[in-house]
């Protein structure tokens, strides 16, 4: 299975409307840690975006797995990346 890191940045103007939707957002990703897809996920501290990783097979399963984010059905999120991600040390590698 391929590791994909996946950057958010976020609109600041929409910061109540996310704020509104965070248990659904951390819903969505309780349910990608149980099946063992989320590795890893967190905001920035000071607001502007988060990262997260997940395990798919490859690039258009991933995209198609974030594409399900309650945060980016919502238009929540200001622009995003995904890139497939060669983790050589540490506890995901």
């Amino acid at each position: 299975m391929a590791k994909f890191v996946i950057r958010y940045a976020y609109d600041p103007a929409l910061a109540e409307t996310r704020a509104a939707r965070l248990s659904e957002h951390r819903d969505w990703l309780a349910g990608l840690d149980a099946r063992g897809d989320l590795l890893t996920a967190g905001a920035f501290a000071d607001g502007t975006g988060a990262v997260l990783a997940i395990a798919a097979p490859d690039a258009e399963a991933a995209a198609s797995t974030m594409d399900a984010d309650p945060f980016w059905t919502g238009g929540l999120v200001a622009d995003r990346s995904i890139d497939e991600w060669n983790v050589r040390w540490g506890p995901l590698a």
